[in-house]
């Protein structure tokens, strides 16, 4: 978790993308990132203004993307890491990026589990994954399991929707900086940045479901955190990371507790 000092607001918001392995941060027109605890995967909508294909022409589907940002003289936060799903053909280029699910959706597993627990079903279909895994501990025992050709999304999934059924408790999993985790909210960290109407709020307000809104400037805010809104913890349940020559962040929060 990167500690966040306030007084970066007042130094200028900075970027760093590599594509393919090569960095890409001049020719970046604007992007947008979309990170929800509630979706599959994280995405991205990234411009570059390559107009005679210099870069981008060797660059293919699966190649590697990331991006950073951050503030002059500030740790950076890394706000995408995956691949390349998509690279369109008009100017400037549009190139759509998806976190690591993307492995997790091209493989598949043919194995059937029996009295194995939750969290050792889940060790077991995403070793080999090459990803790191931080998975809570959970009781729930499932009898048999069988995976007949499923992808390994699929079966994370699966295992979800029962744990949810037989514990009437809610699960989630995002991939985070080549991590895996899968578990249930935590709620009991202290907030990583503090949001005020007047200093660091553009905008706010509450959404039909009851989750509320804000959009201030460049910050390290990932979803799954804990932020202080007005004096009140928040538990962050999506973020959205837009550059277009400066950037701006928008979050949706719900009460921590």
């Amino acid at each position: 978790m990167v500690v966040w000092d306030e007084s970066a607001y007042h130094t200028s918001p900075v970027i760093d993308v590599t594509l393919a392995g090569t960095p890409v941060t001049p020719i970046v027109a604007r992007f947008d990132v979309s990170s929800s605890l509630l979706e599959k995967a994280e995405t991205v909508v990234l411009e570059l203004a390559d107009y005679n294909r210099i870069i981008t022409g060797s660059v293919k589907r699966g190649d590697q993307l990331f991006i950073k940002w951050g503030y002059v003289g500030q740790e950076m936060v890394e706000i995408f890491r995956g691949v390349v799903r998509s690279i369109g053909v008009d100017d400037p280029v549009v190139i759509r990026g998806i976190d690591y699910n993307a492995i997790l959706n091209s493989k598949r597993i043919q194995k059937t589990f029996e009295d194995e627990t939750a969290s050792g079903i889940i060790r077991a279909v995403m070793a080999g994954t090459g990803l790191g895994l931080e998975i809570e501990e959970c009781a729930v025992e499932i009898d048999r399991l069988p995976l007949f050709n499923q992808t390994l999304r699929e079966s994370l999934d699966t295992i979800t929707e029962i744990v949810k059924t037989e514990s009437r408790e809610q699960y989630y999993d995002y991939i985070r900086e080549g991590i895996l985790h899968w578990g249930k909210k935590e709620i009991s960290g202290e907030a990583q940045c503090a949001f005020r109407l007047g200093y660091n709020i553009i905008r706010q307000e509450v959404c039909p479901d009851g989750v509320e809104f804000l959009e201030t400037l460049v910050t390290p805010v990932r979803h799954s955190e804990i932020i202080e809104v007005e004096g009140e913890k928040m538990f962050v349940v999506k973020v959205e990371y837009l550059w277009e020559g400066g950037g701006r962040t928008r979050i949706w929060y719900e009460h921590a507790g």
